[in-house]
């Protein structure tokens, strides 16, 4: 069915209040019997779509397809996959972060990245991508932006949107800048509470904004609200999510006609200052058409039918927002009759060798070069230094590096809990060895507050480095070398498996292809 059929259902005020709001869904939960009633139930009172969250290829791909098969109107299916499905689902291919490829600095590379992620999307019934990172990461200490921004200036970051955003829309995967109007320059994850942008409004002007205006002449399909305030451009501090002035600034100035999505509605930053009623009407009323992920999908359904019944103006807005998100379905090709989901959901190897392109020549060295490669017959030994339980990325570095260097290498984990006795053991475990390779896997991670490398763990690298030759190899947060001392280190941008590979062909003196 085309379009216009569904005209009728503008109409419906069920129907307006219904599209706008894009719960979050998760295949692994899709399983359980209450789950899937609550989800079809969803579905039923027409929900615009869902945010994708866990699970195989395989499970989401036929989750999706059940529930399009259910829905009178086609679903539009959304997921943040800044640098690939793996940032979600289990499966696809792992691309270095946005840094890495902002590092790399190939135009090229980063539109063909963006190109494989969208064809990937479409395999399993994704439309939309929330990426790219439209932010700036002009603070060292930001704790959620950090590798997820292409970079530090407006010219890289713009750069590189324009590109992303491209090589997405290329496939009809729609493309979305985020976080309004910067999250760059902030010191708080707004998963937790709600950061600040204390700037000038010249700076935020000319700095911040310069990606989106990017984005907005490279006909972007939506924006992502941050929820950010930033008391120079809305004196209230509100976050721009919930602020008119803040989205009439995006509308009115920017010109941007397209679909303006909040950032996730069940954030700290939204739920510790707004209860679920009040934030998906201030969100409508401030500008926004698609609420991603209100706590309460059903409440939020019932809330804004309630509103638009006592209020012209409010319904007027759902009723705008409506036809965007139609809008946005109709271009992506939802309504097409010949649009189905890929069923071969094999992926091609020709993405994982971008990937690794892209990682190769994203790596930055600094220090005694002559350290590399490593040879052969020196024995070394590996200490990774990790921010939670994740073991898996720095098991599987030490353990590829020991096959490329053929040689034998004892590695340890250490966080910030560990004790001092625990350390002496691994020393004492690893014995004399003749050069030392650190291993970093600290990076922006949702709720985690920091990216800071403990007080403790820098004692500890430099009691351990001041004793042999080493190395210091960053999966992450890239400002950490400053206050790491090693004889040489070498910067990945990114802990994707690429990165970690591409950084194992420096160590080990190999070339990628």
């Amino acid at each position: 069915m085309r379009q216009n059929q569904y005209n009728k259902y503008l109409e419906d005020i069920h129907f307006i209040t219904a599209q706008v709001i894009f719960p979050r869904i998760s295949a692994d939960e899709f399983k359980e019997s209450h789950y899937k009633k609550l989800t079809y139930e969803l579905v039923d009172k027409h929900v615009g779509g869902f945010c994708v969250f866990g699970g195989d290829l395989l499970e989401t791909y036929n989750m999706i397809n059940e529930l399009q098969s259910r829905s009178k109107i086609p679903l539009l299916f959304c997921a943040d996959f800044e640098n690939g499905l793996p940032m979600r689902l289990r499966g696809g291919t792992e691309f270095p972060h946005m840094m890495a490829l902002g590092k790399a600095n190939d135009s090229e590379l980063t539109y063909m990245i963006a190109k494989s992620i969208a064809l990937e999307c479409k395999k399993i019934g994704i439309h939309w991508n929330l990426a790219p990172v439209a932010d700036i990461n002009s603070n060292r200490e930001n704790p959620i932006i950090n590798i997820r921004s292409f970079g530090e200036t407006p010219e890289i970051v713009s750069n590189h949107v324009e590109k992303y955003i491209n090589g997405l829309q290329s496939e009809n995967v729609m493309a979305c800048a985020k976080h309004f109007p910067g999250h760059g320059d902030t010191s708080i994850d707004s998963h937790i509470t709600m950061p600040v942008l204390n700037q000038l409004e010249s700076r935020i002007r000319n700095v911040d904004l310069e990606p989106f205006v990017t984005a907005v002449k490279n006909n972007v399909k939506s924006i992502m609200a941050g929820h950010l305030a930033a008391p120079v451009l809305d004196p209230e501090k509100i976050p721009a999510t919930l602020s008119p002035k803040i989205l009439e600034l995006l509308r009115n100035e920017l010109k941007y006609e397209g679909l303006i999505v909040t950032d996730a509605l069940d954030m700290k930053a939204i739920t510790s200052n707004y209860s679920n009623s009040d934030a998906v009407i201030k969100a409508i009323n401030a500008g926004c058409n698609a609420l991603l992920l209100p706590p309460e999908p059903l409440d939020a359904i019932n809330t804004l039918i309630n509103e638009s019944s006592k209020n012209e103006d409010f319904r007027h807005h759902l009723k705008i927002s409506a036809k965007k998100v139609l809008e946005a379905k109709r271009w992506v090709g939802l309504f097409d009759s010949n649009t189905n989901i890929n069923e071969n959901i094999n992926l091609s190897i020709e993405h994982e060798k971008l990937a690794l392109k892209a990682a190769y020549k994203s790596i930055e060295i600094e220090g005694n070069s002559k350290l590399l490669p490593i040879p052969e017959e020196e024995r070394f030994a590996g200490f990774a230094f990790v921010q939670d339980e994740n073991l898996e990325k720095p098991s599987l570095f030490f353990k590829i590096l020991a096959q490329a260097v053929e040689n034998d290498c004892d590695f340890g984990f250490i966080d910030e809990n560990i004790t001092n006795e625990e350390i002496n053991n691994l020393l004492s475990s690893i014995g004399k060895v003749e050069l030392i390779i650190f291993a970093f896997f600290y990076k922006a991670k949702a709720y985690s507050g920091s990216i800071a490398l403990p007080d403790k763990i820098r004692m500890i690298v430099d009691n351990i480095s001041g004793k042999t030759k080493s190395i210091a190899v960053f999966f992450g947060n890239p400002y950490l070398k400053e206050k790491i001392y090693a004889d040489l280190k070498l910067n990945a941008y990114s802990d994707s498996i690429a990165s970690i590979a591409a950084s194992i062909l420096y160590l080990s003196g190999r070339k990628p292809f």
